[in-house]
């Protein structure tokens, strides 16, 4: 594998990490019009296609880890707008919440 393969691959992988999708598809793209340009052989390829794959169950892990951080959010969200306190007089009151979803993606 050529060594601009290699940092290219590199950086995607370290923009996937950082949670850079927009980030990681333009370096993507810019590695499939490298791969037109250059034609790897095909021992290169089969690397290629194995870092490739280990790039995308990190996508795909990272994916997973983000959708369950948004799932305990909205349930922390949920949670608290139900809340109920009560005053000195022993008065129930609601307390609303109106906090916004954060969006990662």
């Amino acid at each position: 594998m050529k060594a601009r393969h290699k940092t290219m691959l590199d950086g995607i992988q370290q923009a996937i990490i950082s949670g850079d999708a927009a980030l990681a598809l333009s370096r993507i793209e810019a590695l499939a019009r490298r791969f037109d340009r250059d034609r790897p052989d095909p021992e290169t390829r089969a690397d290629m296609e194995r870092t490739l794959l280990h790039l995308r169950r990190l996508a795909e892990d990272s994916a997973r880890g983000t959708q369950r951080a948004i799932d305990q959010i909205k349930d922390i969200l949920r949670n608290a707008r139900m809340l109920q306190t009560y005053d000195h007089r022993g008065q129930r009151r609601q307390t609303p919440t109106d906090a916004v979803l954060p969006q990662r993606f």
